[in-house]
């Protein structure tokens, strides 16, 4: 039985690129929305290499096809757009002279609920109470990262649930 090399890299390479493609989007926004940033944040990184090695692969295999897109002014155009604005979006995310989402919510992680609480609006006291009426056990002293390590959770996930609010409040 012969079996066609060509169908069987297509019928693994483009399902392959798909999910991969699926899994790169889905973990990046959910490293936008700083959900689960450490397992998602290493498999984010290391998935979108093997997709990229993919993605080098396909061009290379199908240069001849790329090449026509190089003489269409409309895909050269979109091509240079798309590199300028992710180079734009780079250099405005990416600078060391204001201060990133990840540095603020690192520093929120490591702060006392003490500390937090006031950034939603609550007394020591009240996020204490806050959190326990989720079940979850805290103390005016202890880090968000700390009350989420405790209860199996994210410092991220405790300062969620202390803005969430309470059912009266809502």
């Amino acid at each position: 039985m012969s079996i066609n090399a060509r169908a069987i890299k297509r019928a693994v390479a483009t399902p392959g690129t798909i999910g991969l493609f699926i899994v790169s989007t889905v973990t990046g926004v959910m490293l936008l929305l700083h959900w689960q940033g450490g397992l998602v944040r290493f498999s984010h990184e290391w998935l979108s290499l093997v997709f990229s090695g993919i993605a080098v692969w396909h061009l290379v295999r199908n240069w001849g096809a790329f090449r026509q897109y190089l003489t269409n002014r409309l895909a050269v155009g979109v091509l240079v757009a798309t590199l300028v604005a992710s180079a734009g979006v780079t250099a405005v995310t990416g600078s060391t002279d204001s201060v990133s989402p990840g540095a603020v919510f690192h520093a929120l992680d490591r702060a006392p609920l003490k500390v937090v609480a006031p950034a939603f609006s609550l007394s020591a006291e009240d996020g204490v109470a806050r959190l326990a009426a989720a079940g979850i056990e805290a103390g005016p002293d202890d880090t968000l990262a700390d009350i989420g390590a405790r209860n199996g959770t994210t410092g991220a996930a405790i300062a969620s649930r202390l803005a969430q609010g309470g059912a009266a409040e809502q």
